[in-house]
């Protein structure tokens, strides 16, 4: 059985948002082109962009085909694979959630799970949402023993309860608010956390609070397609096909970190939020929570409560940078968002893993559209 994972890589150091002027040009067809460009220098199969900027409309542009060696060709509509990228989206229903007044971002795992934490050592009890966000939980990156393991069978919200009783089982790396430690883990246990306290499954949920008001249609879980279904394929680093009715994705445990997937478009929508969000809009939260997701409570982390990566490059308010990578193994995701620029990019690929082409295509297109500022 394949061994597939999420990622999350720091972007940040390398694209800076230019000027309004500078990508002002850059026009539908010029994204195209620019795809194109990629596309061919490292041989991936397909490349799909959106470029927001403002209140404008975004752009959106795809090229190359579903399935190498095959004639199909990638279109606007087809779904893209979140991977990682869909952990600020589970944050942003957690601050949904505390806006209800049902969690706060210091709530203990010991008061959301008072009968399985009975058991548990007292730094595991001391756990929070705000910890599991910012990746500072001291939790490992993945369960030790395999996801496809420990998920059982039944619903994504049944299986997760299955990981919170086994909590205990574990050891703590280091104590929450320490360290920092990349932790699929602990966004799993966000989803556990949602099901408890928002009284029904982080799927109903992300439907519901999230997707619906922000009108995306075109998503969903798990893998992208099958034989079936007219989609991209997913394609091994080396750009071999991979059969998409085989294991192709991490278990639907695993949803709340890394398992969303939906058109350039409606990803656009969601990038178009956090821009809202960050730049103190009227959005979906209260202007108090949406200013508190853009901070990071513990200075080892480099990511905030939103659950995006993140530096400001001036001191204060201005600056703010946010980005994120996200990857299955057979697929690749990255989007930045600069909210003085009010500006968001995303670039996805079909074809995996980190450090390999589908990254650096995703990487090059990022870097050509948000140039270094002069």
């Amino acid at each position: 059985m394949r061994g597939l994972f999420t990622a999350c890589v720091l972007i940040l150091g390398s694209p800076h948002a230019d000027t309004q002027e500078s990508d002002a040009r850059v026009t539908a067809k010029e994204l195209r082109a620019l795809l194109e460009e990629s596309r061919a220098r490292h041989d991936v199969p397909a490349l799909a962009a959106g470029f927001i900027r403002g209140e404008e409309e975004p752009r959106v542009a795809v090229v190359g085909v579903r399935k190498r060696g095959a004639e199909n060709p990638a279109t606007p509509n087809d779904h893209w694979h979140l991977g990682s990228n869909s952990k600020p989206i589970t944050a942003l229903l957690v601050a949904l959630l505390i806006d209800l007044g049902v969690l706060d971002w210091d709530t203990c795992l010991e008061q959301i799970f008072p009968d399985d934490a009975a058991d548990w050592d007292a730094g595991l009890k001391k756990i929070t949402p705000a910890h599991l966000l910012t990746h500072t939980s001291g939790l490992p990156a993945n369960w030790p023993r395999g996801w496809f393991l420990i998920g059982g069978k039944g619903a994504p919200a049944e299986q997760r309860k299955v990981v919170v009783k086994n909590l205990g089982t574990l050891e703590l790396e280091k104590q929450p608010g320490e360290a920092y430690q990349y932790s699929n883990l602990g966004y799993v246990l966000l989803g556990a956390i949602l099901d408890a306290r928002g009284k029904a499954s982080w799927e109903e949920q992300i439907g519901k609070r999230v997707f619906r008001p922000l009108g995306i249609k075109n998503w969903g879980l798990g893998p992208v397609g099958n034989k079936q279904a007219v989609v991209p394929w997913p394609h091994h680093a080396s750009g071999k096909p991979v059969d998409p009715d085989g294991v192709m994705d991490n278990p639907p445990v695993m949803n709340s970190a890394g398992r969303i997937h939906m058109s350039v478009a409606d990803y656009n929508r969601f990038l178009a939020e956090t821009l809202k969000l960050a730049r103190g809009q009227k959005g979906l939260l209260k202007p108090a929570t949406a200013k508190k997701l853009f901070t990071n409570p513990y200075p080892a982390s480099p990511h905030s409560l939103s659950g995006w990566l993140g530096f400001r490059k001036e001191p204060g308010d201005k600056g703010l940078m946010l980005g994120h990578d996200g990857s299955n193994s057979l697929n690749y995701a990255t989007a930045i968002v600069v909210p003085d620029q009010n500006l968001a990019i995303c670039v996805f690929t079909n074809q995996g893993t980190p450090g390999g082409p589908g990254q650096n295509a995703c990487r090059e297109v990022v870097k050509r559209l948000a140039p270094k500022n002069r």
